[in-house]
């Protein structure tokens, strides 16, 4: 048992209230989906306005406004992961001649931005905002998102008719994926890239070959729609979640259902793991949202407190807090794996329908109906500084052998009741380490032994 110290202080209420550190505006409609680039530096918008925007994430300033999508709603953007090796495959299909090649070649290191309207998707030039290459989308009905490969050469986009399109970038054949009797509801990548996840309303999720577009696996258990569908990070497993209150778990290699995870009241309809693998996380209709344990399937906590429907959940990098986000605009922040409240994200006056970690997790990105992004700042000093005082106490052999449950002992033991002032200076960068000057003390307990 710990032993309290008199003079430690009271820890502060961890539910703070939380500003952004800037608004971005500019477009003139409903924000669809935002990124970061790959360094943190950039954001990336796209909106209804029929324009995709480029950010500047340090000073929030508007960089760029791509309008080649003709005034349709743009309802996806990101940065292509592969910047350089798109750009050389794109040159070499079109064959250019020498003079080109050598300016080419000097616009090679810039980034590349992938945007999506219900008619094509185009690529542009981050730094001299030229249009890259364009794709026309060949099926009828709305668009409703699409997904990159890892080296963002691949590109699956779904229509609203059932049309699942398998697209490489620079060539103009497109294969169809078909199997699925009714619409698709989810699609994704896995990490290698080598195969594609769909769920669809028909109840099923398939596995298909991301280079021949052929169907692999039929995985079949759901009675109802199966709304989302998911990879882990070592795409050992398979993750869905369904209109029948069901998570299932299923060996990706052989189709085999692992585990049934049932708990939820209403229909499920986001899941996904976190980076680390070790947890899942669920959001229901009725707003409840869950953390289950993915090695032993127990439902760890309940996360309650938005008052409407639950638009998206995002781990951070590190697989420490929860992002939660609802369509009345409030975004709440969550320690895992108990689930404690840390913050309310304060700023958007409509829904929240995207927000994205930078790739270090120092910072967030969220857009909003509101027609604005924001950005917030996910550095707290003190639980920076508790994470580096444990690791003092927990030998590397230790956390080799033992990962789960090292990652209980930091997530349970001090750091959600030790979080410290989550506010930012105005020069912060997500690039560099930003040097903290914490304002409240680290509250600690030292650890002075432990068995397993």
């Amino acid at each position: 048992m710990l032993k309290s110290h008199a003079n430690i202080p009271e820890p502060m209420n961890p539910a703070k209230k939380l500003s952004p550190v800037h608004t971005l505006e500019g477009h003139e409609s409903l924000i669809n989906s935002c990124s970061f680039s790959k360094d943190g530096n950039l954001v990336v918008s796209s909106s209804a306005d029929g324009t995709v925007r480029l950010w500047h994430a340090n000073s929030g300033q508007q960089l760029a406004s791509f309008e080649g999508h003709d005034g349709m709603m743009v309802q996806n953007c990101a940065f292509i992961p592969s910047a350089k090796q798109c750009l050389r495959h794109l040159k070499k299909i079109e064959e250019s001649d020498c003079e080109e090649e050598t300016e080419e070649e000097e616009e090679e290191d810039q980034p590349l931005v992938i945007s999506a309207s219900d008619e094509d998707i185009k690529l542009w030039g981050a730094h001299d905002g030229k249009e890259k290459g364009s794709m026309e989308i060949e099926c009828d009905g709305m668009l409703q998102g699409f997904a990159l490969s890892p080296d963002g050469r691949k590109i699956i986009s779904n229509m609203d008719d059932q049309c699942i399109i398998l697209s490489t970038i620079g060539e103009t054949k497109a294969v169809s994926l078909r199997g699925h009797e009714g619409a698709a509801k989810s699609f994704c990548f896995s990490s290698d890239g080598e195969q594609i996840l769909t769920s669809s309303t028909d109840g099923s999720v398939k596995l298909w070959d991301s280079d021949s577009g052929d169907e692999i696996l039929d995985f079949k258990g759901h009675s109802e729609s199966v709304l989302k569908a998911v990879f882990s990070p070592d795409n050992a497993r398979i993750l869905s979640c369904s209109a029948d209150m069901t998570l299932r778990l299923w060996e990706r290699l052989t189709g085999k259902q692992m585990a049934v995870l049932d708990g939820h009241g209403s229909e499920i309809h986001l899941c996904n793991f976190s980076p680390n693998g070790r947890w899942i996380a669920s959001a229901s209709k009725d707003k409840d949202i869950k953390i289950w344990n993915a090695e032993t399937h127990e439902e760890i906590a309940t996360l309650r407190g938005h008052k409407s429907f639950v638009w998206s959940i995002q781990f951070s990098p590190n697989s420490m807090l929860l992002l939660s986000t609802a369509c009345d605009g409030s975004m709440l922040l969550w320690a895992l794996p108990h689930g404690e409240l840390l913050g309310s994200l304060q700023g958007h006056t409509e829904g929240v329908k995207s927000c994205s970690f930078s790739p270090g997790g120092k910072a967030l990105v969220s857009s909003s109906h509101d027609n604005t992004l924001m950005l917030w700042n996910m550095t707290g000093c003190a639980y920076e500084g508790y994470i580096d005082e444990m690791g003092s106490f927990i030998d590397s052999r230790t956390k080799r052998q033992f990962p789960s449950a090292v990652c209980s002992i930091i997530a349970d033991y001090a750091w959600p009741t030790a979080i410290g002032d989550l506010d930012i200076e105005d020069e912060y960068c997500p690039q560099q380490q930003p040097k903290t000057e914490c304002n409240h003390p680290v509250y600690r307990r030292r650890v002075k032994s432990c068995k397993f």
